[in-house]
Parts: structure tokens; sequence; C-alpha cells
């Protein structure tokens, strides 16, 4: 009987890695940026409201209240451009 409980325990684990693994955006694929959390203004973007970014294959979190001038970079990320880009006619 435990032979059988430590085995299906296992492959509870095992399916359960599958699913949460196949649930997020596979490599290659872009996830679009959340432009309702940013604002345009003269300067650059201001951050509005809590946010996990993806850009690059780099995970960024700017804290709300923060200004990205333009022309600057987080951890090597211009993400400006690409708040541009994505963002422009928001």
């Amino acid at each position: 009987m435990t032979k059988l409980r430590n085995r299906l325990s296992r492959l509870s684990v095992a399916a359960a890695g599958v699913v949460l693994l196949s649930a997020g955006p596979s490599l290659g694929q872009s996830v679009p940026i959340p432009c309702s959390a940013f604002a345009r203004h003269a300067y650059g973007w201001k951050v509005l409201a809590p946010v996990m970014l993806d850009i690059d294959g780099r995970l960024l979190a700017p804290t709300v209240g923060t200004t990205l001038a333009a022309g600057s970079a987080i951890n090597g990320v211009k993400l400006n451009e690409a708040l541009d880009r994505e963002c422009r006619n928001s």
C-alpha cells in the first residue's frame, strides 16, 4: 500500500509540474506590456500600477511612481523603447 501511495504521489507531483510549466508562455512568445500600468508624459513614462514585465528574457518590476526618463535603461533593458513601441497609441 505504501509503495502504491508513493508512486501515486510522485505521479501527481510530476503531472502538476507539467501543468504549471505549460501554463506560462513558451520560449519565443512575447507577453504584451500592460499599457494601462504606464502613462506617457513630457519626460518619458511614469509607472502607475504594480507590474512585472518579461522583456528579452529579463524580469523587471519598476516601482509605482517611478519616472522612466527617455534614453534610460534598467538592468540593460531600455524600457522606454519597449513602451514607445507597444503603448504609443494608448
